[in-house]
């Protein structure tokens, strides 16, 4: 069973968050997620690639800055 929305998170670094919304994109899932929600001051809004190894399900940040543009731009319109 893969993440839902309103899932709380915790990443290897230890920070958590609240995912928000998700989609598919190229044949992969991608979620958006929030640290806000959880008392963060800053608004801090990350998109998460969901990772599948095996019967194991992890997710990484997304780095690339157009890819990023894309996903945040479907993410935030969807509902």
């Amino acid at each position: 069973m893969g993440l839902e929305i309103n899932t709380l998170i915790t990443l290897e670094s230890g920070e958590k968050y609240k995912i928000l919304n998700e989609t598919l994109f190229q044949g992969k899932k991608y979620f958006l997620a929030s640290s806000e929600i959880l008392g963060d001051s800053t608004n801090n809004e990350i998109v998460l690639e969901e990772v599948l190894e095996g019967l194991d399900i992890y997710v990484k940040k997304v780095n690339n800055t157009d890819l990023l543009a894309q996903l945040f731009d479907l993410l935030k319109t969807q509902n």
